[in-house]
């Protein structure tokens, strides 16, 4: 059967109070025991992922590595033949080469310096053509 609750008296009402009272307290002190056990675990658990984590790096890192070096020896194999029959193709055609157009700046340079040198200073420059108004 049921039991009929007894309507609470105010100590009743102050002794209910006061227990919630302790059991917060309670509450309080155990989250801090228990919360400082946690934060060491926690801290233990985040070290021991973080060294996980570090080794897996290091092993992609090593793989990256390999790719790369491997990819560098494809590229060469395939740009080689490429440039070799890209310069061939420019020499048929006339095209000069990097070698040759410098060589001509240079020499470009050099007739500029003497064109400048063999100027006579004091002398008239020439003077501009103009045109005339045929009649």
């Amino acid at each position: 059967m049921a039991t009929k609750k007894k309507p609470q008296t105010a100590t009743g009402l102050k002794d209910s109070a006061y227990e919630i009272w302790l059991a917060g307290l309670g509450a309080f002190n155990l989250a801090g025991e228990e919360g400082g056990k946690l934060y060491r675990q926690l801290v233990e658990k985040g070290s021991e992922q973080q060294e996980a984590n570090k080794e897996w790096l290091d092993t992609v890192t090593e793989r990256v590595q390999g790719f790369k070096g491997e990819a560098q020896k494809v590229m060469n194999k395939v740009t080689s033949p490429l440039e070799d029959g890209l310069a061939a193709a420019m020499q048929r055609l006339g095209v000069p080469t990097r070698a040759e157009i410098i060589k001509l700046t240079h020499r470009v340079e050099e007739l500029t310096k003497l064109v400048a040198q063999s100027k006579v200073p004091g002398q008239a420059k020439p003077k501009p053509r103009t045109r005339t108004a045929r009649a």
